[in-house]
């Protein structure tokens, strides 16, 4: 270490206290977190974290005191890493290290509220409002968030889907995006300014805006609310039923996406958003349709977007191997999805994170805990019907669609927005398309009941932790665990991946499901034991590329995939000193860009 960078480290250090005192200040002692056991459940996220330069956690109360939360931090020129929910699986949340700043993590989870717009036709959604939150409140007025299902069941929130562009199962309404933000964005200078996009006069004075923003305190009248801008994705539909198209539906490099709050992943710290709500169908029904033939289920989504029908509500695919896994590994998460709120198995992910934190202290096997549930699950009922589950062990490929008829229309005039047309017979004519299918093809098609439904939804969002847990249990007879979320071409047919040999030579198994009319995949390796994963990882990235394939295409690149060109200079854009959330999709994570001396040295060695 060099004696200016020495001398650098020693003042920071001398700082330290002042900061936390400066935040307990604003916050309480109790709300500023500096024990390894307290942060455990904010700094590690689904991939290892690094957490060598965090301070603190932090957590404020209001909107005010998370204003002035963020201005200490520019005083004491500190790394601010904002976080919502913590429910992201590519890290984009937590410390990744590396850094050449003290850390401060800032946790919105006491900033909960929803402010109702328009007869309920937009909202307003604070840092912690939760898809779950944003369910019940709509659903006595007949409309429902842009996301329903999957995420909504571990608590996302509403804020973190806009800011990492998150897509979800839903066909028609695309990535999570909106124009329309309240936000603190870092200028050149280091200092925090507060951005209104809202359409909403909230004052002048930044305190004054947030505290009014907060309290729900300015005039919900329609001529006084601006909404020049757009508050949803309206051109989604049309991109989605071009499947001749060689390029994909929806990814997160996608520059399209981008503007200000949406997909900013925590490069500028968002107070509010304005967001779009949707029609609730008056009724639904779900079709479960299986077959041995790749080329039933391609056949099927082209001729189904190529035609007249409406697009479905859902159209999600899963292979056999993926339901082996959760059919065994899955219960006890069935059962909870299926019985607790949100807000429950939010804490008790915070619980899980906690135990693994002192399993680590004291030596012990993380995976007791899912030891433990595995064996309690025996006792649980099973993750499917009897009627579902026969049909899902005797085929190797499945899809669930899910069509709806009829929307409540009485509250605006607009609300059949998010629907193709708003006729009562898209059920009758899907059911007559979908049997007419399979008579042509070899399968089979189960019209469910609505529990049957419920219970298949639930299976599908219950997969991947499923998965983890396969792994957990069977580290001895595997290598490393690789995710991969991937954006097909509109026109790709080889959607049943075929490794290449020297890939396919490496992998023990592999596990995909995925959102079948968008294209989008989520694909899951588990390697052979001592297999180089990160090598591995290069070449089936390669192979991509090959295909033309787009990643990630939903959970955004956090700090496992690089930030494009397009992507890597909107980041910069919005935080020109590189304050928040550094090193994201890759990038620099030095003050203003400036790559690491380790960085540099690395780059001379390789490049000359």
């Amino acid at each position: 270490m060099t004696p200016n960078a020495r001398e650098m480290s020693e003042s920071r250090h001398e700082q330290m206290p002042r900061l936390l005192t400066a935040l307990a200040a604003v916050v309480g002692t109790t709300n500023v977190l500096t024990k390894p056991s307290q942060q455990q459940s904010y700094v590690q996220g689904a991939i290892e974290a690094i957490t060598d330069a965090t301070v603190a956690v932090v957590i404020p109360h209001s909107l005010v005191a998370l204003w002035r939360v963020i201005n200490i931090c520019a005083d004491f020129d500190v790394i601010i890493i904002a976080q919502a929910a913590n429910t992201g699986l590519t890290g984009g949340s937590t410390p990744n290290g590396g850094y050449d700043r003290p850390l401060v993590v800032i946790s919105m989870q006491l900033l909960g509220g929803v402010h109702l717009l328009n007869d309920a036709a937009e909202l307003v959604a604070l840092p912690a409002a939760t898809l779950q939150q944003l369910e019940s409140t709509l659903a006595p007025l007949g409309r429902e968030p842009h996301s329903v299902l999957g995420s909504s069941c571990v608590g996302a929130s509403v804020i973190g889907g806009i800011c990492n562009s998150s897509g979800g199962m839903l066909v028609q309404r695309g990535p999570a995006y909106t124009e329309m933000a309240l936000f603190a964005r870092r200028n050149d200078s280091g200092q925090f300014e507060l951005i209104n996009h809202l359409g909403v006069d909230l004052g002048t004075l930044p305190e004054e805006m947030l505290e009014n923003i907060q309290l729900g305190r300015f005039e919900r009248d329609p001529d006084s609310l601006s909404n020049k801008k757009a508050c949803t994705n309206h051109q989604y539909q049309h991109k989605v039923r071009d499947c001749d198209a060689d390029t994909p539906a929806r990814f997160n490099n996608d520059p399209n996406g981008l503007y200000e709050a949406s997909g900013s992943a925590g490069k500028v710290i968002v107070f509010a958003v304005r967001v779009a709500t949707f029609a609730k169908p008056k009724q639904e029904q779900t079709f479960y349709i299986s077959t041995n033939d790749a080329d039933t289920l391609t056949t099927l989504r082209k001729q189904w977007l190529k035609s007249e029908l409406n697009l479905p509500v859902l159209a999600e695919y899963m292979h056999k191997d993926y339901n082996d896994i959760t059919m065994h590994y899955g219960r006890d998460t069935c059962l909870s999805m299926r019985k607790l709120p949100a807000s429950k198995i939010g804490s008790l992910y915070r619980l899980q994170a906690k135990i693994g934190y002192y399993l680590d202290k004291w030596h012990l096997p993380k995976t007791l805990p899912d030891r433990i549930l595995q064996l309690s699950s025996a006792f649980m009922p099973p993750s499917l019907p009897a009627v579902l589950s026969t049909q899902a062990l005797s085929y190797q490929y499945h899809l669930i669609i899910k069509v709806a008829d009829g929307f409540d229309n009485g509250i605006n005039k607009n609300a059949d927005r998010d629907s193709d047309k708003n006729d009562g017979n898209n059920i009758a004519a899907a059911q007559d398309f979908l049997q007419n299918h399979i008579q042509q093809y070899q399968g089979a098609l189960h019209i469910c009941t609505e529990s049957e439904s419920q219970s298949l939804l639930v299976f599908r969002s219950a997969a991947t932790a499923a998965m983890f847990r396969y792994h957990n249990l069977n580290q001895d007879k595997f290598g490393e665990l690789l995710s991969t979320d991937i954006a097909l071409p509109r026109n790709a047919v080889d959607w049943d991946e075929t490794l290449p040999e020297h890939l396919q030579k490496q992998v023990s198994k592999t596990f995909y499901l995925g959102h079948f009319f968008c294209h989008v995949m989520h694909q899951d390796y588990l390697l052979k034991p001592k297999t180089n994963a990160k090598q591995f990882k290069d070449e089936l990235l390669a192979f991509y590329d090959k295909r033309h394939i787009e990643y990630p295409a939903e959970h955004n690149v956090g700090h496992v995939y690089p930030a494009k060109t397009e992507l890597h200079y909107f980041y910069k854009k919005l935080d020109p000193t590189n304050s928040l959330n550094p090193g994201i999709g890759q990038t620099e994570k030095w003050k203003n860009w400036q790559s690491s001396p380790i960085k540099e040295k690395l780059n001379d060695e390789l490049y000359g």
